[in-house]
């Protein structure tokens, strides 16, 4: 990530807080970032050719398309204005990647081989939350590859219980164990 998405995530941060709107200022954020991955739009506001004036009309055309407050409409003009509203994108995951920080959260991502249920998902939860000491965000997802077990990616620390590297990891011991005499 580019250390300019951060100053800005930061900025809006401060920001943020100073109006206790974390969370707002997150779903908006990430709500905009979305709106400018597409490719018509992605173009636009990458353009350099693109008027300052046409820039920062596009800027307040989006933030009013999701109804964003006017601290994020004003945002969005000093990003039109310094040409940076191509870093949107990156801007909101450092804003969530800071925010959770301050938080005192970890995002984590739960593979399974089929759908887990509340229940097993919450209990997954509370075993990480004790092991690292911060709330935990949990997204379930199902890989049917993994064909039993868990597989929980913490902010890219994995811990892998999965039925798949269960049975590696035993294949390993036994061919490890060969010797010939």
């Amino acid at each position: 990530m580019s250390s300019v998405a951060r100053r800005y995530a930061k900025a809006i941060l401060a920001v943020a807080e100073g109006e206790n709107e974390l969370e707002k200022c997150g779903e908006e954020l990430a709500a905009l970032a979305a709106l400018t991955a597409g490719p018509e739009v992605s173009q636009a506001i990458a353009n350099p050719m693109v008027a300052e004036g046409k820039r920062r009309e596009l800027a307040v055309a989006l933030a009013g398309e999701i109804g964003a407050r006017p601290t994020m409409r004003n945002f969005m003009s000093v990003l039109a204005d310094n040409q940076r509203l191509d870093q949107l994108g990156n801007i909101a995951v450092q804003y969530r990647k800071l925010l959770d920080q301050k938080l005192g959260r970890v995002r984590a991502i739960v593979k399974s081989a089929s759908a887990l249920g509340d229940a097993d998902l919450q209990r997954i939860v509370e075993t990480f939350e004790k092991k690292t000491g911060k709330q935990v965000l949990a997204e379930a997802i199902v890989d049917e590859s993994l064909l039993g077990g868990v597989v929980v990616d913490i902010e890219g620390q994995v811990f892998d219980g999965s039925l798949r590297n269960q049975l590696k990891s035993l294949a390993d011991d036994i061919a490890g164990s060969q010797t010939y005499i």
